[in-house]
């Protein structure tokens, strides 16, 4: 089980067998990782609130081919929430422009959605084959993205 640490700024991982946390630190200093999803290969995707990068944690790299990250478009883009859906591609909440956004690891593009809220606050997401779904916080609603 993989979790984030805000204040830590690390991803930890918790060994079911020990009960131990292994403190894994992404490359990026201070970055506040904030949540954190796994897709089908195993990678950990991760926002960094701090730092508006999405970040890829490989667990069975080793050294800095562990590691890679993409910036959020935007000027001072603050990632809060990740989903990774069926089709492998992850989804980020977008604070300050209170956007969804998609990101396809295979193409490297992003696609962005706006909220029909001006306050949205996102702060988790989550979904099912074709959808995504996004609690607003402060705008007291469920929102839900389709896709094919």
């Amino acid at each position: 089980m993989y979790f984030a640490s805000l204040a830590g700024s690390y991803v930890g991982r918790i060994d079911a067998a020990t009960h131990k946390v292994q403190v894994i630190e992404p490359p990026t200093p201070n970055q506040g990782a904030r949540r954190v999803w796994s897709d089908s290969k195993g990678m950990v995707w991760v926002a960094e609130w701090n730092s508006g990068n999405l970040s890829r944690y490989d667990p069975k790299s080793t050294g800095s081919g562990a590691w890679k990250a993409w910036k959020a478009p935007g000027e001072r883009p603050r990632t809060y929430a990740v989903y990774v859906d069926e089709t492998d591609k992850v989804w980020i909440a977008e604070w300050d422009k209170q956007l969804m956004m998609r990101f396809d690891p295979a193409t490297e593009k992003w696609d962005s959605y706006s909220s029909s809220s001006g306050t949205a606050n996102v702060r988790q997401i989550h979904g099912r084959k074709g959808e995504v779904w996004t609690p607003e916080s402060a705008a007291g609603k469920l929102v839900v993205y389709r896709y094919r």
